[in-house]
């Protein structure tokens, strides 16, 4: 019958649209999904993997080794470089560029007559920035290059297990911020999801406008102040206590304090580090001479103290950051989820029913 058959061909197309929509609502909601977990979300540091400063204290142990066994500074580069082409691949991948180990650009120089100090005063990284300084106060002071190394490796331990510490005890909070920004994107999806045209009620008229130009807003205010609170939170001493230890192995070159105190000053700047600690190098000097003892021992103490002073306030400020997120997500990402989510879903039925 043609009524029939007009009945049925109007309860397909609406089934149709019904499927579009929810096909449009799962896709807002998969893309709301990923960008929670943040732009680099599967490529973060992994819990197990080395951390940077940790990859150095390995690469510093091996000097520190060779150069005890009575090889040449200018020749455990290339040994070094070789050895970590043979145990990994022969770069590392990042993106989709290959990534040459920097051991062997470093026993690239070496061979073309640089300075291996040099070399590592170019690298992004602290850590070999640190490794750069201490190969340079040691040929300026006259020090052991093998003992100053193997002291160097422990604190390079000891700041990688912090930062490995602070990245799980920050991942936690960090998730929760990128997933609750994502509110009131998913807000809107689960609005078509359902059924009903929350897109066109927040685009096709005044009160959609409204509602989009409050929900945008602080959406926004969310999003930065999520990024402002994880970004205080991750703040922290890049080489706390590097200093003191710098300082201690200049003074087994046999050297006066005040001089090995100030080319470990020089160095820190030269290398672009941190002070780390190298302003209380000077009393504790002083009280060294006063009491007739060693200072190295002291300042390799003060700066362990220092390591851990830093690695308590790292996880007292990871800890902070799950109550501090609360404040965004009352202030903004609440009401921008409201907004752009639960408003339009009220208007969109009412005009469904009304109609």
């Amino acid at each position: 019958m043609p009524g029939a058959e007009g009945r049925g061909a109007r309860m397909r197309g609406a089934a149709m649209r019904g499927a579009g929509a929810r096909d449009a609502g799962a896709g807002v909601v998969g893309a709301a999904t990923a960008s929670a977990a943040g732009p680099g979300g599967s490529a973060r540091r992994g819990v197990g993997e080395t951390t940077e400063a940790e990859r150095v204290a390995a690469t510093v142990e091996r000097l520190a080794t060779l150069l005890a066994g009575g090889s040449a500074p200018a020749s455990v580069w290339p040994r070094l470089a070789a050895f970590v082409r043979d145990e990994a691949p022969p770069g590392r991948r990042r993106g989709r560029r290959l990534v040459e180990p920097f051991e062997a650009r470093v026993a690239r120089a070496a061979r073309q007559g640089e300075d291996a100090a040099e070399a590592c005063r170019a690298h992004p990284h602290h850590s070999w920035r640190a490794l750069g300084a201490t190969w340079r106060l040691a040929e300026r002071t006259g020090a052991p290059l093998g003992p100053a190394l193997h002291d160097l490796a422990s604190a390079f331990r000891d700041l990688g297990q912090s930062d490995r510490e602070v990245s799980v005890a920050l991942a936690g909070p960090a998730a929760a911020a990128r997933i609750v920004t994502a509110l009131p994107v998913i807000g809107v999806g689960l609005g078509v999801l359902l059924g009903f045209d929350t897109l066109g009620v927040l685009v096709g008229g005044p009160v959609g406008w409204l509602l989009l130009a409050i929900g945008g807003a602080c959406f926004a205010a969310g999003w930065w102040w999520n990024r402002r609170l994880v970004a205080a939170a991750s703040r922290r001493p890049a080489t706390p206590g590097f200093g003191l230890d710098l300082v201690a192995m200049g003074l087994h070159g046999g050297g006066a304090a005040d001089a090995v105190l100030r080319r470990a000053a020089e160095s820190l700047r030269e290398f672009d580090l941190e002070p780390s600690g190298i302003d209380r190098a000077a009393p504790i000097l002083a009280l060294a001479a006063d009491a007739g003892v060693p200072a190295a021992g002291l300042l390799r103490a003060e700066a362990a103290l220092e390591r851990r002073r830093a690695r308590t306030d790292a996880a007292r400020k990871a800890a902070r950051l799950g109550v501090q997120l609360m404040l965004p997500l009352g202030a903004c990402i609440l009401p921008a989820f409201l907004a752009l989510g639960v408003a339009p879903l009220l208007v969109a039925v009412l005009a469904k029913v009304l109609a």
